[in-house]
């Protein structure tokens, strides 16, 4: 419910969100996702649709 409301947010007031997580959950709502190791840049991920 949450991240379908921040979605909303998103799509209403052209806003981006930041999200720092390990749960799978939350990584399959995004649309872009970096991957971090060690503190250094490793990988970026851009998904389709919203």
């Amino acid at each position: 419910m949450v991240i379908g409301l921040m979605k909303k947010m998103r799509d209403e007031f052209k806003t981006t969100f930041i999200f720092s997580t390990h749960d799978q959950k939350i990584v399959g709502e995004a649309e872009i996702i970096y991957m971090l190791e060690d503190g250094e840049l490793k990988g970026k991920e851009v998904k389709g649709g919203s």
